[in-house]
């Protein structure tokens, strides 16, 4: 099985950010960083989700894949956008470890949020320009979203990543 490792979509926009030789960075070098940030995020994420519902040791089962292709960019952006916010429906807010989200899930759903606002508009708003700092800061902002998914405690990581895959209802 060849998943898609969020390393490699990180690594590629670095490339192009590192590109020199010609002046500035053209703005199709520079959205895509903004698209591969997020997807590289994405990635992490239902990776995660699979392994925590079905197992690591089942990659290559179908059913590992339906659990990973079973999540919506809009569902994720939804349920994150509510646990940034702190602004969880009952229905999640019955399913949400002891305590609540903590600092880091928070992050991670703000990331989640603010870089997929971010590659749409840089892959469906011609009239905006993009700024190289931005482009890095969006990369940098995945990589450390993905670095806290990797150390969530187990309650906070369990309870973030079975709302993702099940609605309550």
């Amino acid at each position: 099985m060849a998943l898609i490792n969020p390393e490699h979509l990180f690594n590629q926009a670095d490339a192009l950010l590192r590109q020199t030789g010609r002046g500035s960075l053209r703005q199709a070098d520079l959205r895509r960083t903004f698209s591969n940030a997020y997807y590289g995020l994405f990635h992490a994420i239902l990776t995660a989700a699979a392994d925590e519902a079905v197992g690591r040791r089942m990659r290559t089962h179908p059913l590992w894949t339906l659990a990973y292709r079973s999540i919506s960019h809009q569902r994720l952006k939804s349920l994150c956008s509510d646990i940034y916010r702190a602004n969880l429906k009952q229905k999640i807010k019955s399913c949400e470890p002891t305590g609540g989200f903590d600092v880091h899930t928070q992050t991670i759903a703000r990331a989640v949020v603010e870089l997929q606002d971010r590659r749409h508009a840089a892959d469906y708003d011609p009239s905006l320009s993009f700024l190289q700092t931005d482009a890095r800061a969006a990369l940098q902002t995945a990589r450390s979203a993905v670095n806290r998914l990797a150390y969530l405690k187990a309650d906070q990581r369990r309870a973030f990543l079975y709302l993702i895959l099940f609605e309550p209802r």
